[in-house]
C-alpha cells in the first residue's frame, strides 16, 4: 500500500491552514470587536474587585527608622512612684517594622497605623529593665510580623520629692555709681524639687545668678525673672533636665528676683557729743577725731536732701583718763535711711596735761664747774624765774627745790656773759620751760 501521497496531501493541508491563520485571527478580532473589548474590561474589573474584597490577599511591606512613642510615663510615676532615668533617648527609640498589608491598603498605609510604642506601665521595679516594643495590628491595615529591635533596655529609679530646697542668689558685679541696692528678695525662697531619687538627693540648693552691674541705674523697685541652677553640697552644678520644680503646686521655670535701688550721698559725722566726762585733774582734752569722718548713706532722694550730718550712740567716757583713748561707737541711723556704708566709727580722744606757770624769786645764783685755780663773781645774785609746765608738777613743787645757776665749764679767766639755767630738785623736767629775769648775768673769773 502506498502511503507517500497521503503524507504529501496532509502536509499541503497544514500549510494552507497556517497560511490562512493570520487572516482568520484578524477576522476573529475585528468581528464584533467592541463587544469583545468590553468583555475584557469587565473581566479585569471583576478580577480587581475580587482582589480588593478578599482580606486574605496581602503583600509584605517594610518600614525603616520608625519613631517609637512613649506612653504612660505619668501613670508610672503616679501609680508606681517610678521614673525612667535613661534608655529612652531618641536614638534608642527607632525601629524597623515588617508588616503584611492587605492588597487594598498597600498604597495608603503608613507606620503610624501600627502605633509602635513603649508602654512604661510594664515596668515593675528599679534598676535595669527590658520593655517590649508594642504595636497594633488591624484587619484594615494589616499585621505586624516583626519588630526590630523588639525591646528597649532602660534604667529605672524611684520618683521622689524634696519639699524644702532653699533658693539663693549668686550676686556678681558692682552696683551702678551713686546707687545702693537693698537686700535681694527671692520669690519663692523655698521650693519643692521632684525627679529621680539619685538626682534629687544630690540637690542641696537652687541658685539664681544675679548681675547687679546690669541693672538700670534708676531708683525704685525692679523685678526680674532668673533661670535656676541646681547645686550639690560642694557647689557643683547638677543636671536638671529630669527635675521638676514646684511651689504651692505650681510648676516653676524661673525665680523672681526683687530689689530696690536707692540713691546715695556722702554725709559727715558730727563731732558734737563724741565724748563726755572730764579727764583726771591736771589734764584736759586736746583733740577729738572720728574715723571715718564721713559715710555713704542710701535713702529716698527727699530724705538725702534733708540729711546734713549723722550722730553716734554712746559718747566716749573720758572721766579720769590721763592718756589718749580710742573706742569704736555705733552710728545713729535715722529710720528713713536704708543703708550706711559702715555702722560704726572709731573715736579718738587725745588728752594732755594742763599747763600753768609759777613765779619763783631766787636770792642766790650758783656758779658751777669753775676751772681749778680760778674764782668767780657775778654781777647779780637775785633774780626772778617764771616756770611753765604741767600743773600737777608745778603744784607739787616747793620753792626750796627750785634753784638757778650758770655753767662755767671750760671758761678761762676774764668776764663772761652766761645764760641763767634752772634746776628743780627731785622733779621731772619734761615739759618744763622757764623765763629768767635777767636772762643772762656777767661772771668774772679771776685767779686765786
Amino acid at each position: 500500500m502506498n502511503t507517500e501521497p497521503k503524507k504529501n496531501e496532509t502536509r499541503s493541508t497544514l500549510l494552507q491552514v497556517f497560511a490562512t491563520l493570520p487572516m482568520r485571527a484578524w477576522n476573529f478580532v475585528s468581528h464584533n470587536w467592541q463587544w469583545k473589548l468590553l468583555a475584557i474590561f469587565l473581566a479585569v474589573c471583576l478580577w480587581a474587585g475580587l482582589i480588593t474584597r478578599d482580606p486574605t490577599l496581602t503583600r509584605e511591606r517594610v518600614f525603616t527608622d520608625v519613631p517609637v512613642s512613649i506612653v504612660n510615663a505619668d501613670t508610672l510615676r503616679r501609680n508606681s512612684g517610678l521614673v525612667v532615668l535613661s534608655g529612652l533617648e531618641e536614638k534608642n527609640l527607632r525601629a524597623r517594622l515588617r508588616v503584611e498589608v492587605p492588597q487594598r491598603s498597600y498604597n495608603n498605609v503608613t507606620y503610624t497605623n501600627f502605633n509602635p510604642r513603649v508602654d512604661l506601665t510594664r515596668i515593675t521595679g528599679v534598676g535595669e529593665q527590658t520593655i517590649k516594643i508594642s504595636t497594633t495590628s488591624t484587619t484594615t491595615y494589616g499585621t505586624v510580623e516583626d519588630v526590630w529591635p523588639a525591646t528597649v533596655n532602660v534604667v529605672v529609679d524611684e520618683y521622689v520629692t524634696n519639699y524644702r530646697v532653699p533658693v539663693s542668689a549668686n550676686v556678681i558685679g558692682e552696683y551702678p555709681d551713686t546707687f545702693y541696692g537693698s537686700p535681694i528678695s527671692l520669690d519663692p525662697s523655698m521650693v519643692a524639687v521632684s525627679g529621680p531619687k539619685t538626682i534629687v538627693d544630690q540637690v542641696a540648693r537652687i541658685c539664681v545668678d544675679f548681675d547687679i552691674s546690669s541693672r538700670t541705674p534708676r531708683a525704685g523697685l525692679i523685678r526680674t525673672a532668673r533661670a535656676m541652677r541646681f547645686l550639690d553640697a560642694d557647689g557643683n552644678d547638677v543636671d536638671s533636665s529630669m527635675l521638676e520644680v514646684t511651689s504651692a503646686g505650681v510648676v516653676l521655670r524661673t525665680i523672681i528676683v526683687e530689689q530696690t535701688l536707692y540713691p546715695t550721698q556722702t554725709v559727715e559725722l558730727s563731732k558734737d557729743g563724741l565724748a563726755e566726762g572730764e579727764p583726771a585733774e591736771g589734764y584736759r582734752i586736746s583733740n577729738v577725731t572720728v574715723s571715718p569722718a564721713s559715710v555713704t548713706a542710701a535713702a529716698d532722694g527727699s530724705v538725702l536732701n534733708s540729711l546734713d550730718e549723722l550722730f553716734t550712740y554712746d559718747p566716749v567716757d573720758v572721766t579720769g583718763i590721763t592718756d589718749t583713748l580710742t573706742k569704736t561707737v555705733r552710728i545713729r541711723k535715722p529710720s528713713e535711711v536704708q543703708h550706711l556704708s559702715t555702722d560704726t566709727v572709731t573715736v579718738t580722744v587725745e588728752v594732755e596735761p594742763v599747763v600753768t606757770s609759777r613765779t619763783f624769786n631766787i636770792n642766790r645764783l650758783s656758779i658751777r664747774s669753775i676751772e681749778s685755780g680760778l674764782k668767780a663773781s657775778v654781777d647779780a645774785r637775785a633774780l626772778t624765774l617764771v616756770v611753765t609746765g604741767p600743773q600737777l608738777t608745778l603744784d607739787a613743787l616747793r620753792p626750796a627745790k627750785v634753784s638757778a645757776y650758770v655753767d662755767a665749764t671750760g671758761l678761762k679767766a676774764g668776764y663772761h656773759v652766761l645764760p641763767v639755767q634752772l634746776h628743780m630738785e627731785d622733779t621731772d623736767m619734761s615739759g618744763i620751760t622757764f623765763l629768767s629775769t635777767p636772762a643772762t648775768v656777767t661772771v668774772a673769773l679771776t685767779e686765786k
